[in-house]
């Protein structure tokens, strides 16, 4: 009877984990598919490219910051000011 119980407790836990690990295989294989790479790559370039936006504008805005806190300081007009405007 132990024997018997010992042979179905093992094959029970052989097959749950032959199930476990055929699944996490075909999960790996879907991950690296053509069509599932290109998406990610698509996600991920949007990403970057708002990324940049981002940077772009917070750069614009503190060099406009700066070119005022340096046109007060030396006392240099303004474009516009200089030209009558």
């Amino acid at each position: 009877m132990k024997r018997a119980f010992s042979v179905a407790l093992g094959l029970g836990a052989g097959l749950l984990i032959g199930a476990y690990v055929i699944k996490r295989l075909d999960d790996a294989q879907r991950a690296v598919a053509p069509v599932n790479l290109a998406g990610q790559a698509g996600r991920a370039a949007g990403t970057l490219l708002e990324r940049y936006r981002e940077a772009s504008a917070d750069g614009r805005i503190a060099a406009a910051e700066r070119e005022a806190e340096l046109r007060s300081r030396f006392e240099v007009p303004s474009v516009r000011r200089a030209l009558g405007g």
